[in-house]
């Protein structure tokens, strides 16, 4: 059993079950999922749709090697067991993956189902995800979401961007403050793994260093 210090995820030390880190990571990958889904299906339509040099679009040669991705990732997907013959070859689509736990949450909360739409069922994730931080079942969780997102980027092969902050960190004074998409966080240090600043604490932290620079530079001149 992890002690109840150590983080179920990454076995971290940890005053939470899940670790500020981990639930970091876990919001971004449930936040990237509706772009990615679109980038994929935006992957589909040009290879139905052949070039953009006038040339017929009819499929004259074998498909690409990444269409039965593509298509595995975007569904359609049984919602009933199915036998050994009839089972899932290639990835899971991503509806399915996030419909199951979908089902989990509303179940074990009582809650209304959501349609089946990746932004509806993304929404449902973040806005329970500090719950399904504290249970038995993050560790499966995290770790579907990770492999998901791990054969989506294999196809779209997009990164998040990580843009530098001109603002120390309150917490080492460094200049290792970022902004990276889908995180969640206005803010991050590169350096605490503890310092996480929403929208809110970060233009805090800007208006307390541009006074402080005010202070100083009117010192100055007296």
């Amino acid at each position: 059993m992890i002690d109840s210090t150590t983080c179920a995820v990454c076995a971290r030390t940890s005053e939470a079950y899940t670790c500020v880190g981990c639930m970091s990571r876990i919001r971004g990958l449930l936040a990237q999922m509706p772009e990615q889904y679109c980038f994929l299906a935006v992957s589909r339509q040009r290879e139905q749709g052949g070039g953009s040099d006038g040339r017929s679009s009819t499929r004259l040669h074998a498909p690409a090697p990444g269409d039965e991705a593509v298509l595995n990732l975007l569904g359609p997907y049984a919602r009933q067991n199915v036998t050994d013959a009839e089972d899932q070859v290639g990835p899971v689509p991503i509806l399915a993956v996030l419909e199951s736990w979908c089902q989990v949450v509303t179940e074990e909360r009582g809650l209304t189902p959501v349609r089946v739409h990746v932004s509806s069922l993304t929404d449902r994730l973040l806005r329970h995800l500090p719950w399904i931080a504290e249970q038995a079942w993050i560790v499966d969780f995290e770790l579907e979401l990770r492999e998901l997102m791990k054969a989506i980027k294999a196809i779209t092969r997009t990164e998040p961007r990580r843009v530098p902050l001109p603002v120390p960190c309150p917490s080492c004074d460094m200049l290792t403050l970022v902004r990276e998409d889908w995180s969640g966080w206005a803010a991050e240090c590169l350096a605490c793994s503890s310092v996480k600043l929403d929208e809110r604490d970060y233009q805090a932290l800007v208006q307390d260093i541009v006074s402080t620079v005010a202070i100083t530079a009117k010192g100055q001149e007296i």
